[in-house]
């Protein structure tokens, strides 16, 4: 989230970090209207989710939440959006585990205190990525099966990605898209 009176400001930001000060001013005002939206930084959710994105994310509580959603938490005054790899427990008292999908591990359970919400969507150049569409919900809840239980998937996907990417510029080139045609 930059200000525009603060856009030209040198900052002190390292890789895909945000300032100390952002992550209480970004968690205040997803507290007080309820979305935002985030330009995201870092890699750690590639190939789905990639830097420079735009995530438009809703206040959720952990009620409402499922495994294979993208959810932004705060940890030790740092943001993260990551997947939802695993829900445990009941209704009430349900724990949530995250992961990067491009990293090998879990970052473990996110408290109910820690998560902030869900991304709804995903801007990307001119498109539109609405994650709670039918086929978003089942590839984000395939690649949370995956990622859960495979250290070694992420270099296949991102082989699959560099592998597909001439195929699917063509395809954008051509306006082609999975909407049926009349």
């Amino acid at each position: 989230m930059e200000n525009r009176k603060d856009h030209g400001k040198n900052t002190s930001r390292v890789g895909g970090e945000r300032r100390a000060d952002d992550v209480p001013r970004i968690a205040d005002a997803l507290k007080r209207h309820g979305r935002i939206t985030l330009c995201v930084h870092g890699t750690s959710m590639q190939p789905w989710v990639r830097p420079k994105d735009i995530a438009l994310i809703r206040q959720t509580s952990i009620e409402n939440v499922r495994c294979g959603d993208v959810v932004l938490f705060r940890r030790e005054n740092q943001l993260f959006v990551h997947r939802i790899v695993e829900k445990r427990g009941s209704l009430h008292a349900a724990q949530l585990f995250s992961k990067g999908d491009a990293h090998p591990t879990s970052d473990g359970v996110v408290l109910a205190q820690e998560l902030l919400g869900r991304v709804m969507r995903i801007y990307r150049n001119d498109r539109r990525i609405d994650l709670d569409a039918p086929r978003q919900l089942a590839l984000g809840l395939f690649i949370s099966q995956l990622s859960l239980h495979s250290r070694f998937w992420y270099p296949l996907a991102k082989f699959v990605a560099v592998v597909t990417r001439p195929v699917r510029r063509v395809m954008n080139a051509l306006h082609i898209s999975s909407a049926p045609v009349r």
